[in-house]
């Protein structure tokens, strides 16, 4: 079967390799970048979290020493050409390098492939991918840590090879790099939107068209900060969504993204007056159901090495299963 073009609402820019920018420092804790043209006019805090593996928040909540040029500069500061950026890792808290160095788990993990280079995972609902300061422990890092002996990383550990991410209620397929070279490799291809992937998804309601388009923005709810909304100066988010089957208050749709913004089947059929069911953030009814009815089930890229076409299917999740064949739906 051949899948439709699009990227996955997953998708996360991560950079496991510091790149040729970086100068070598006699101390291990600190680091220091001079800015090429590829990073002429990007923001500090933007700059660092790229190349740190962290978000933006951290960045600010977290390093305290910052320099550019031997001047402390704001987050905002534009970077210019040649510019020298001195990131003191002493500054870090304790609890967030515990983040960047996370504890391997023995937690069984449901290896769908598994080769020299990379891996394919069935990513389990319940579980996040990345440790954060509330959840340091159970995530799919620690668990990759401890089941992959294989891992050619050096320095943090955070990201372990994570290329892209689900959200912490959704299952489903997920690749995973064993080298830097191999992240970045895929990584490529999920910005050319090469890789194809396909969301299965119970939503409340019956819909009346068998295909849609919904061409909606993205961006922040502008009062709750981990919620997305559709709004007129959000980034572009385009969803394709066939139907399946209809039941008697359900519809099984099979989604394709074109964009991947934070949520977006989430907010678009949400927003278009059929929710994905059991949905905590975007549903009002979330507690009537036994999990998110959202699984990645289909994945198709190509391997960086042997330039295979890889396809991988999984079943739904036993939930998710359940509820299909239930009188309920």
């Amino acid at each position: 079967m051949k899948l439709n073009n699009y990227m996955s609402e997953d998708f996360e820019n991560n950079d496991d390799l510091l790149g040729d920018d970086e100068i070598d420092l006699s101390d291990e804790n600190k680091k220091s970048f001079i800015i090429n043209e590829d990073d002429i006019n990007k923001r500090l805090d933007i700059f660092i979290s790229e190349k740190l593996n962290i978000t933006r928040s951290q960045v600010k909540n977290y390093i305290t020493s910052i320099t550019v040029n031997d001047i402390e500069k704001k987050l905002s500061y534009s970077l210019k050409l040649k510019d020298k950026i001195i990131i003191d890792l002493n500054a870090l808290s304790k609890e967030e390098s515990d983040i960047e160095n996370p504890i391997p788990e023995d937690i069984d993990l449901d290896i769908v492939y598994e080769d020299k280079y990379l891996l394919v995972i069935n990513k389990p609902a319940g579980m996040s991918v990345h440790c954060s300061p509330s959840e340091m422990t159970g995530t799919l890092v620690n668990a990759l840590l401890y089941n992959i002996k294989d891992f050619d990383f050096v320095g943090n550990k955070s990201r372990a090879g994570i290329i892209h991410r689900l959200d912490k209620d959704t299952s489903g397929l997920m690749i995973v790099g064993k080298n830097s070279n191999i992240v970045s490799s895929i990584q490529e291809q999920f910005k050319n939107r090469t890789i194809k992937k396909i969301y299965h998804a119970i939503v409340i309601g019956l819909l009346k068209d068998n295909c849609m388009e919904i061409n909606l923005p993205i961006g922040r709810h502008h009062l709750y900060r981990k919620k997305m909304t559709v709004r007129d100066d959000g980034k572009e988010a385009l969803t394709y969504i066939k139907v399946l089957k209809r039941f008697k208050s359900h519809t099984l749709a099979e989604i394709n993204l074109k964009t991947g913004r934070t949520h977006q089947i989430r907010v678009h059929s949400s927003y278009r007056g059929f929710p994905v069911a059991g949905d905590k953030i975007y549903s009002k009814s979330f507690n009537k159901y036994s999990g998110l009815m959202l699984n990645a089930k289909k994945i198709e890229f190509i391997h960086p090495i042997t330039k295979e076409v890889l396809e991988f299917e999984i079943d739904y999740p036993n939930y998710l299963k359940n509820f299909l064949y239930s009188d309920n739906i």
